[in-house]
């Protein structure tokens, strides 16, 4: 994790750059074939594979989390030592196209899908700044001045938050049913913010209250 931190604090000076990068990919991926996934279609085994191949909007999805996660790859093997992370990167694409099929039990399997490449492509945009980000501030946690929090709001869709606290980081995502000042992530992290004043919740239901540094 002190590598994908390291990534985001670079990154913050190179937006531009991967924001190019990542439309050339997308370009790219798109002129290969229209309304074509990143994958080739003869190798689909799964049901949502063959929907993936057979729908525009899901194959435009699955090519542009291609592009996406090719732009966040380069940033990682950019940097020295990475080959664990590297490896752990594409270990985690891999365990998320299985979760992806998963949809396949859903009511709406292809609205399931969708959501399901909308979160893994907003997730990625935020963890390695490839999307326009506003200027990050610090929580003080649990009235202790050494429990800093590092909050930062990207512009992705759905819109996250992300979260630099003891080393690790956490991507929220915003929650639309509500009065769009709560963030939410799969794993149990939460991010309310009311004034200045944040409540947040990391995994296994440790909850507690930040104050916005000033």
């Amino acid at each position: 994790m002190q590598v994908l931190i390291r990534i985001g604090l670079v990154s913050l000076f190179a937006f531009s750059g991967a924001q190019a990068a990542t439309a050339a990919a997308e370009q790219k991926a798109s002129a290969a074939g229209d309304k074509k996934p990143s994958f080739d279609c003869t190798t689909a085994r799964h049901s949502i594979e063959e929907m993936v191949c057979k729908d525009p909007e899901l194959a435009e999805l699955d090519v542009k989390l291609a592009a996406v996660f090719e732009s966040a790859l380069k940033k990682v093997e950019a940097l020295p030592n990475t080959a664990p992370e590297i490896r752990h990167m594409k270990a985690y694409e891999l365990r998320w196209s299985r979760e992806r099929n998963e949809c396949a039990k859903s009511k709406d399997a292809k609205e399931c899908t969708a959501e399901s490449y909308r979160y893994r492509i907003a997730d990625l945009q935020a963890r390695f700044f490839l999307v326009k980000s506003e200027s990050p501030a610090v929580y003080l946690c649990r009235n202790n001045p050494k429990n800093e929090m590092v909050v930062t709001h990207l512009d992705s869709d759905p819109a996250t938050v992300r979260l630099d606290r003891g080393g690790k980081t956490a991507i929220t995502f915003k929650d639309d049913e509500g009065d769009g000042k709560r963030y939410d992530s799969p794993d149990g992290t939460s991010f309310e913010v009311e004034g200045d004043m944040a409540l947040v919740t990391w995994p296994k239901g440790n909850e507690f209250e930040c104050i916005l540094r000033k």
